[in-house]
This record gives structure tokens, sequence and C-alpha cells, in this order.
């Protein structure tokens, strides 16, 4: 059945090994804007070409090859998490240092809400726009969001439309907003690179990329303090969006609505 497979999926193996091959002799390039440097990595190449590629007319990728692709990502995820691990075993002194802060920046997430909320409401969203605005959307939340309104709710319906969005631009975005903030002396290095680890593998290799661009004499350690981020996100995120994210968004939602409500009158 594995030959069956491999054999079906060859022609995916073939453009992947070549794109990869292709974004890393493309390199990561700097995009030099007054002052600001933004730096594309050789993943955003990658998701560039490939995104080229299969809406392409030649189809080398097709939307059958998904579940493949899944897979393989799977089976890469787990080769990163492994040198994650070393690398952050090897500045265990260094993430010490750092302690309460890598936990407590994940709360910087709750920014979604007092930000993203208000606009959603603006641009005639309705129960969506809890869904979209709780929390950064990723696995653990659409989970909540499924477990707490069903999935034909709304909400699911929002929580769903930001995480694919999230997975195909969130690299991107992050890449360039870490670029920024890097740039402009918003954040340290090492504060920026706990602000990549988000939770999303993809957007923490993006945003890393162009930190690491940016910094190379500080690679082991952004490496590691991105890497352990990550972990931290994954495993609060759940607890965090139940307990305060979600509460927090529906009182605000039901607040706002009630003052728009008011005004019309």
């Amino acid at each position: 059945m594995e030959k069956m497979n491999l054999k079906k999926d060859y022609r995916m193996h073939v453009v992947v090994i070549a794109v990869a091959i292709l974004a890393e002799l493309i390199g990561a390039k700097t995009l030099s804007i007054r002052g600001i440097n933004i730096v594309f990595s050789p993943l955003i190449w990658s998701m560039l070409i490939v995104f080229l590629i299969f809406m392409s007319p030649l189809k080398l990728v097709k939307r059958e090859d998904a579940p493949s692709a899944n897979n393989m990502m799977s089976i890469m995820l787990a080769v990163l998490i492994a040198k994650l691990g070393v690398t952050s075993g090897a500045q265990i002194e260094a993430i010490k240092e750092a302690g309460l802060a890598l936990v407590l920046q994940n709360f910087g997430n709750l920014g979604t809400i007092i930000i993203s909320l208000p606009i959603a409401l603006i641009l005639g969203l309705k129960r969506e726009s809890i869904g979209m605005c709780h929390a950064l959307s990723r696995e653990s939340n659409v989970g909540l969001i499924q477990d707490t309104y069903g999935a034909e709710s709304a909400e699911f319906r929002g929580v769903m439309a930001v995480y694919i969005i999230g997975t195909i631009l969130g690299p991107i975005v992050l890449s360039v907003l870490s670029s920024i903030t890097i740039s402009l002396n918003v954040v340290s290095p090492l504060a920026a690179a706990m602000g990549t680890g988000a939770g999303s593998a993809s957007m923490m290799t993006a945003g890393l990329g162009a930190l690491i661009a940016n910094h190379p004499e500080l690679e082991a350690q952004m490496t590691a303090f991105a890497g352990l981020s990550n972990l931290i996100s994954s495993v609060i995120a759940l607890p965090l969006g139940a307990f305060i994210g979600l509460p927090l968004t529906e009182f605000l939602y039901n607040k706002l609505n009630f003052f728009r409500r008011k005004d019309k009158k």
C-alpha cells in the first residue's frame, strides 16, 4: 500500500524537492523601506512558488494531493520539534533567566480581542466575530469553539475562516511583522522570538527566519526562545481561551452590540 501511495504521489514529491532547492537557492532576501528591513525567508518563497504552481494550468500539484501533503508535514514537524528541543536544552540558562516572561507573554494573544473585535463589528460581522477574535484561532481554539457552540454555528464558521486564512497568510504576515519590530527597535530580538511562538510551527518558522536574518549572532538563543514559547502557547491556548478569552469576547460582544443598538435609537 505504501509503495502504491509513493508511486501515486511521485509528482508531488518531485515538486516539493525542486521547490525546496529553489527556495534555498533564492535564500533570505531583504526589502529595505525607509530604514525598515523586511526579510523574506526561504519558507515564504516556497509557499509562494507552490501557490503559483497550484494555480497554473500544468496541475503539477492538485487538490487531491492535500492528504499526502498533510502527512509529510506531520513528519517534518516532528523533525523540527526535535531540533528545537536540542537547541532549547543548550540554552537552558538563558531560558531560566527569562522565567515567567515566557509564560506571561502568551497573555498578549488576548490583544486580538481588544483590537479585532471592534473592527469586526464595524465591518458588519455578527456572531462569527466571536470565533474569529477570541484567540489566534489555531487547532485548540477550533476545538474549543466547536465544543462550545457546535460545528454548524456562526462562531465555528468564524474560527474556521481565520484558521484557514492564518494557515495560508500567517507565515508571511508574521515574517513581515517580525522584521518591522526588529528594525524599529520596538522590542528586543529575544522578545520578538518569544512572540513568534504563537502556537503555529509554520508561523514561528517564518518569523524566526526573519529574526535570524537580522541578528544571526543570536540564532541559538532566539531559536530556543521561539521553540519553547511555541510549546507553551500550544499548551496554554486551550485554558486561556476557555477561561479568559472566550468569556471576555462574549462580554465585549454583548456590550458593544448594546451600545450600537442604543446609538441607532
